[in-house]
């Protein structure tokens, strides 16, 4: 049996949600760190179990012709990435056959209609949002990968617009050269969290936000020369206070610094309003090609029924209201629910709702009230939404079922559960919003039967 520290040769017949490449050795799976599909690598064990062993690569002994150079000198130990080791290409297969295995193994449902993944046009530059880190030494930067109390200092980043790495650089010199300390947790001394940078793709919009913990913000003038300095258009300049011990802890509270507290950003031909906080997804452009596929899929909806759960501040409910349904949207959070109310105020949607409240609670009452859905679409976070409301959805009765998922390994189990209620699923269209990362999205369809889900 392997042990710990023990050195083995693994060839890598592919790599796995989560990141890591998949071999055998002596008849043992091995989960190895670092690899590329079609590697041999000689690995360190890290753990060892009767049924699985977690190895970490140390040599490559035969390269991939999947395997390439990445292009970031931080790759490695930044935790941004884990898969620029990977050709692109490569990348977007391995994410497409994750999505097929995990619908056959964690959903019993084998032989799904599993499209061609839509990968993204260019894999570099993409997010329109990161997240810096403080650390108490003074660093700015994000997270070394498996150790989330060290902080790599980045000099440069390729996953978003490179302004990002030039103020990265600035905003570490200014906290240094202004005596702001970093907070640190165990001690709750200092004062900054981390530096926010939010970009509006389709409309150039720039949103920096520092958070902190609360108290007076010295030098608050000298920081916003500094931004400005670097992104002369910025288009707001905000304070977050997160006053929790936790980096975890919500804001409570956004103090504008300079111009507007929030951009806009223009998806799908709709227009958004996006805050320091606001949950909206990180790709633009793949973003926009899923919810166009999404309307895609709902259709017919001229003066047709839809509710759309989990549904945020609005992107596909406003989306499917300006395709010619009657949406309804759900969201938990109350401020998510007024930022999707003010969206379709902006866009001229007047035939759209939503409604704040527990999805388990509020579906139900929606059915009692107007119906079963002609469609019902759901984007829960990646959790997934558990069997509890996928139950509540089968009762629901709804003609058409669209799930869209963040999380192959919940959104099998999740549609199995529709299973008995008479659905069939009928297709899954797979998308790239994470280049060099192993996270995907997929988009779900399924239709109900006379017997069951209609």
């Amino acid at each position: 049996m392997l042990r710990r520290d023990d050195e083995i040769t693994v060839r890598v017949d592919r790599v796995a949600y989560g990141g890591r490449g998949v071999g055998r050795t002596d008849g043992l799976v091995v989960f190895v760190s670092g690899a590329a599909p079609g590697d041999v690598v000689r690995a360190r064990v890290a753990r060892a179990k009767r049924s699985y062993a977690e190895a970490e690569a140390v040599a490559v002994l035969e390269a991939s012709p999947e395997r390439v150079v990445p292009r970031c000198p931080h790759f490695g130990p930044c935790g941004g990435c884990v898969w620029q080791h990977i050709a692109y290409p490569a990348q977007a297969q391995a994410k497409e056959a994750i999505v097929r295995e995990s619908l056959a193994h964690l959903g019993g449902l084998e032989g799904a209609r599993v499209h061609p993944i839509i990968a993204a046009a260019d894999p570099w530059y993409y997010r329109n949002k990161m997240e810096f880190s403080f650390h108490p030494d003074g660093t700015l930067g994000l997270h070394r990968r498996g150790a989330w109390n060290e902080i790599v200092p980045i000099e440069t980043c390729y996953l978003q617009s490179e302004e990002t790495a030039a103020l990265v650089r600035a905003v570490r010199e200014f906290t240094r050269g202004h005596g702001l300390a970093p907070y640190d947790p165990r001690t709750h001394a200092g004062f900054l969290r981390s530096l926010v940078i939010r970009e509006g793709r389709g409309t150039g919009d720039r949103l920096v936000g520092i958070l902190t913990i609360p108290g007076p913000f010295p030098h608050t003038q000298a920081f916003v020369n500094t931004v400005r300095d670097v992104m002369p258009q910025v288009t707001g300049i905000v304070r977050g206070i997160v006053p929790g011990p936790s980096d975890g802890a919500p804001v409570t509270r956004v103090e504008p610094l300079h111009g507007r507290s929030y951009l806009e950003e223009s998806l799908a031909g709709l227009r958004f309003r996006v805050g320091l906080d606001t949950f909206f997804q990180t790709n633009t452009a793949q973003a926009a090609r899923m919810v166009e596929h999404v309307v895609e899929c709902a259709q017919p909806l001229a003066g047709r029924s839809v509710v759309d759960l989990y549904c945020g501040v609005g992107a596909f409910t406003l989306a499917l209201a300006r395709a010619g349904a009657r949406a309804v949207g759900v969201e938990l959070m109350g401020a998510a629910v007024e930022a999707a109310r003010a969206n379709a105020g902006l866009n001229g949607l007047e035939d759209v709702a939503f409604a704040a409240g527990d999805v388990r609670i509020v579906l139900p009452a929606l059915v009692a009230e107007r119906g079963a859905p002609d469609v019902l679409m759901l984007d829960p976070p990646r959790a997934g939404a558990g069997a509890r409301v996928m139950r509540k959805i089968g009762r629901s009765g709804a003609r058409r079922v669209i799930y869209v998922s963040c999380n192959p390994t919940t959104l099998a189990p999740d549609l199995k559960e529709l299973l008995p209620f008479g659905y069939r699923l009928v297709d899954v269209q797979p998308f790239d919003l994470f280049p060099q990362t192993y996270h995907v999205e997929a988009v779900a369809a399924l239709d109900g039967t006379e017997e069951g889900g209609a």
